[in-house]
């Protein structure tokens, strides 16, 4: 008796469904339509950001190496690390060049630059500049 009720239930939900849309078939496609443009918005937004966050990890990678590499006085390796950094910072700035994280990671392109700069000229680097400049990507780093 069960079973026959349970099935009269759902047949009776499915001709429900099926009358309502047969009434009014151009409703029922823009509700779908709507719905499948937003599952897709937000599709696409969550992939920029795991892009953003891979770069922005990538560049912390880059600016920690090279850190290391100065602690051994390796110029020229920590050089190159940080021209890894930037180029990071720089696919970052590319993924969203007017958003809003764009001015913060420009600052902190400009910082590594700096520091690029005076390693090129044979100058060591203040131990703080490099935390510093690890502590600004880690702000800018999205959550």
């Amino acid at each position: 008796m069960l079973k026959l009720i349970r099935w009269s239930i759902v047949f009776s939900l499915v001709f429900g469904a099926g009358f309502y849309t047969g009434q009014q078939p151009d409703v029922v496609k823009q509700a779908l339509r709507n719905l499948s443009g937003e599952v897709l918005d937000k599709t696409i937004g969550l992939d920029q950001t795991v892009k953003l966050q891979r770069q922005m990890l990538g560049a912390k990678e880059g600016l920690v190496e090279g850190r290391a590499y100065l602690l051994d006085h390796n110029f020229s390796g920590a050089s190159e690390e940080f021209e890894r950094t930037l180029q990071h910072l720089d696919e970052a700035v590319a993924l969203d060049p007017q958003g809003p994280l764009a001015q913060k990671i420009e600052g902190v392109k400009r910082k590594v630059r700096e520091a690029q700069t005076s390693l090129a000229q044979g100058r060591n680097l203040p131990p703080h500049l490099l935390e510093d400049l690890r502590q600004e990507l880690q702000a800018v780093l999205p959550q």
